[in-house]
């Protein structure tokens, strides 16, 4: 390799040897100082270019409903995502349904549609007797899949206009993570409803902290935790715990203390009367909303406003319909 330091550039062909073990390292002529000088520079480059760990600023959190916007998608929400995937320093709220993948977001003082993307490409077959979708963000882009259709779409924003693309088969569900329904059901090859990854969460000393929920077809819940070292290369377990819920579950880190929530749903059947629960996992519940109408159908975790502060939105439909009120929870 070469090294360059002080202007003067040193090639060296060896295998690495401990400074204990090096003779050169430990005299005081001009071989040992510059081999010193040399380890010296390394380290405090390496020191310098090691990610820093910055512990979470806790925020006030005052929870309560409030609907955010009403609005017809025309086709069954399959799922629903909040990511700023145009930079503006705003997350979007992205509603898949059946058919198409629909961009919300505030515009000045107003909560409004942004675009549409529709699928395309070859139908399904076999078609699930639900559709069942789900969304995933990579990056700038957003992978969205339909049972109705054989292919996913990938997503994102050219200028100001929502464009997407065919994407891959079958269902990205979290980056390292794709699963296939099973052939005329409404749930996936591995006997599960749904999975939700994070991994842009950090526990409260600042290291970084994954998190992935799973719900088993039995309405179980699983959500375990990962604290990583700075960059993500190295991660250990940090717990595994157990929730109950509907179909509609999200991690989030809404009063970004480093604990993050887990938002669950009812159990009961589809279009029935639902709740909301935000609860710390391996800690309190934190808020239970007034029950629903209709059934919950989508919960997203994210800063829309950009504020700093993220916030609950759940999408609640009537059994039968495709009408949705966004609600939102904080």
């Amino acid at each position: 390799m070469n090294l360059r330091v002080a202007g003067v550039a040193i090639a060296c062909a060896c295998t690495a040897v401990p400074a204990e073990a090096d003779p050169r390292a430990n005299g005081d002529g001009y071989l040992g100082r510059l081999v010193r000088d040399v380890r010296t520079r390394l380290d405090d480059l390496a020191a310098g270019h090691a990610p820093k760990i910055v512990p979470p600023v806790p925020v006030a959190v005052t929870w309560k409903q409030a609907k955010l916007i009403s609005f017809d998608p025309g086709a069954p929400l399959l799922a629903l995502m909040g990511a700023d995937l145009d930079g503006d320093g705003k997350a979007e709220l992205y509603a898949v349904t059946a058919r198409e993948v629909i961009a919300l977001g505030w515009r000045g003082s107003r909560f409004t549609e942004l675009g549409r993307v529709s699928f395309s490409g070859d139908p399904a077959v076999p078609a699930p007797r639900d559709p069942v979708g789900t969304v995933h963000v990579r990056g700038a882009q957003l992978i969205a899949a339909s049972s109705a259709w054989a292919k996913e779409l990938v997503v994102g924003w050219n200028k100001k206009a929502l464009v997407g693309q065919l994407g891959g088969a079958g269902f990205q569900r979290c980056a390292h993570n794709r699963a296939a329904l099973r052939p005329g059901r409404n749930h996936f090859d591995d006997n599960t409803y749904g999975k939700r990854c994070r991994d842009d969460l950090v526990d409260p000393q600042g290291y970084p902290l994954h998190a992935t929920a799973t719900l088993a077809t039995s309405g179980k819940l699983t959500v375990d935790l990962e604290q990583c070292q700075p960059g993500g290369a190295t991660c250990r377990p940090a717990g595994t715990y157990a929730f109950t819920s509907g179909v509609a579950f999200e991690i989030g880190d809404v009063d970004r203390d480093g604990k993050p929530e887990v938002i669950v749903t009812g159990t009961g059947a589809p279009g029935d009367g639902d709740f909301v629960k935000v609860t710390t996992i391996g800690g309190a519940t934190l808020f239970t909303s007034k029950p629903t109408m209709g059934g919950v159908v989508g919960i997203a975790a994210a800063d829309l406003d950009g504020n700093g502060v993220g916030e609950v939105v759940v999408a609640i439909r009537l059994a039968g319909g495709t009408h949705l009120d966004l609600m939102r929870l904080d």
